[in-house]
């Protein structure tokens, strides 16, 4: 369709780390975001540190077309990598991890409610050991991060993929 805008046939991907640092594995969405931002460096993809920033991310989530979040994630045993999509996701931040996700909670729930919201939101995530005014991960967590930047770098090759093939026309163009 002519006037239509590169923007408008292929969404932005935002990488959005979350998380507190000096509450140990907290810490770990930063530390994913660092590290992915590493191993794939891309002019599509926004990588955001949203720190344990609240309502002032509305906006970034807002801008994103795909959405890929990474945090601390709830869960039984330490160390475990954890991908969530659709409505695992609002159940995830119900727990309660620490007191950024009330606030992602709140972001997400906001830009639903203002109309504009990503198309895709994806979760990368690794299960804390410990959640406690200390610096440094704990040894489960650092030991699960390469698997959860492969994790992470899976979705983003996908979604490229799919974007790909959505200009080239070999695939369904999202509809905004």
């Amino acid at each position: 369709m002519s006037g239509t805008s590169p923007e408008q046939v292929h969404p932005q991907i935002t990488v959005l780390g979350v998380g507190n640092t000096i509450m140990a594995d907290d810490g770990a969405g930063l530390e994913l975001l660092t590290l992915i931002g590493q191993a794939r460096p891309d002019a599509r993809v926004e990588y955001v540190d949203g720190w344990t920033g609240g309502m002032e991310l509305v906006p970034v989530v807002q801008e994103a077309g795909r959405l890929l979040i990474l945090d601390a994630v709830a869960g039984r045993v330490p160390g475990t990598v954890v991908h969530l999509t659709g409505d695992q996701i609002p159940r995830m931040l119900q727990a309660k991890l620490s007191p950024h996700q009330v606030g992602l909670l709140d972001v997400l729930t906001a830009a639903r409610m203002l109309g504009r919201e990503p198309e895709q939101i994806e979760v990368v995530g690794i299960v804390p050991e410990v959640v406690d005014l200390r610096l440094g991960l704990s040894d489960p967590v650092t030991a699960a991060l390469p698997a959860a930047v492969e994790t992470a770098v899976e979705v983003l090759d996908r979604w490229f993929a799919e974007l790909g093939a959505a200009v080239t026309g070999a695939g369904p163009v999202p509809q905004s």
